[in-house]
């Protein structure tokens, strides 16, 4: 499809998160101009890297009441064809999406916010408005927009899109670090992103890494967050790392033979946002080189990580535990071999085929 859009104004009413800076960096390499209105901090001050991408960062003020004003200026001053907003929280959204700007507005939902808490009045009209009424809406699994549609109307007019590897971050076999496991002859797991010392957290992972512990896996984690976690530094064989730049975490878990997907076994069978969810770490893990363990409950992480072969159920021990050298290294081969067709680059066409039909559809009612 030819596309006539040529400036995206990206709006997120926090920090971007990785995921927009993702989308934002596929869609530059692609020739368009991408914009960023946020509240937060910029990419660079979170994830290290970022803020080049885009072709100016404009800091939504704490006060509210000029937020829309400020972005009315943007798409004026900056030619804006379309904005792509990014969800959590939703109420501007569902603002941007009120005021019939003379550009539509695609909602993109990282989290659908009543499947994580008990939503306010307020809230839930912010989360309908964005769901039923958005020009265009993006989902990250085609499962997860099914659940969510037991909840709302949802629009016709939307696309499955999930959270894809940059391809300037992919770690090819000479940038590899040595195993670990090639010294002391243990297999090492590694852990991404964030974690929880509350008991009811989906993210409280302290039961299943006692388990692997015992199971004398070396267990590794790089949190979000630089803090105590005082109940994970108590398990054996675990090392909790300092948080780290993102293109210097790749490079780091490539020194670890599998990238572990897991949630708290407690709660996560029952949270349709886990099952069907497909977050960034495995995606990081496979542009690592990194083979994947996931939980038989993660629905849509086991069946990508299953149908490509590129890893193993984390229940299933005796596939993983003791497995040879050969083939260990015919995984990690076919990874290299096939990860590329999820890359963002190779999947980023879709973002634009869709915002090229949302513009069309969006002038057609004028």
């Amino acid at each position: 499809m030819n596309s006539s859009v040529k400036n995206i104004l990206m709006v997120q009413d926090s920090s971007p998160c990785i995921r927009t800076i993702k989308i934002a960096s596929a869609l530059q390499s692609k020739g368009l101009n991408i914009y960023l209105a946020h509240r937060g901090k910029t990419p660079d001050e979170v994830y290290g890297y970022g803020n080049s991408i885009f072709d100016s960062i404009t800091l939504l003020p704490k006060s509210k009441l000029k937020e829309i004003k400020i972005i009315k200026e943007i798409i004026t001053s900056k030619s804006i064809d379309l904005i792509h907003f990014h969800n959590q929280p939703d109420r501007l959204g569902a603002k941007l999406i009120k005021t019939n700007l003379s550009v539509p507005v695609i909602y993109d939902q990282h989290d659908f916010m009543s499947f994580k808490h008990h939503l306010s009045k307020k809230d839930k009209k912010y989360e309908r408005i964005c769901n039923e009424n958005a020009d265009g809406t993006v989902y990250i699994t085609d499962s997860y927009k099914n659940e969510v549609a037991k909840f709302y109307s949802l629009i016709d007019n939307s696309l499955s899109f999930a959270n894809y590897f940059p391809a300037e971050s992919t770690l090819h076999s000479e940038d590899f670090l040595p195993k670990f496991s090639k010294q002391d002859r243990k297999t090492h797991l590694v852990y991404i992103g964030r974690i929880s010392e509350h008991r009811t957290d989906h993210r409280n992972i302290i039961k299943i890494l006692k388990k692997l512990s015992k199971k004398r896996f070396i267990l590794h984690i790089y949190p979000s967050r630089n803090k105590k976690y005082r109940k994970y530094r108590k398990i054996k064989n675990l090392i909790i790392h300092e948080k780290l730049p993102y293109k210097k975490l790749l490079q780091e878990i490539s020194q670890y033979d599998f990238g572990i997907t897991v949630f708290n076994n407690d709660v996560a069978p029952k949270l349709p946002h886990i099952r069907f969810a497909f977050g960034n770490k495995t995606y990081d893990y496979i542009c690592a080189g990194v083979p994947v363990l996931t939980q038989d409950c993660l629905d849509e992480v086991k069946n990508f990580t299953l149908s490509n072969n590129f890893g193993f159920i984390l229940e299933h021990y005796e596939n993983y535990q003791n497995i040879s050298q050969e083939n260990y290294s015919q995984i990690v081969e076919n990874i290299l071999q096939n990860r590329n067709s999820y890359s963002m680059e190779n999947q980023i066409q879709r973002m634009i085929d869709f915002y090229q039909k949302t513009l069309e559809k969006f002038h057609a009612k004028k």
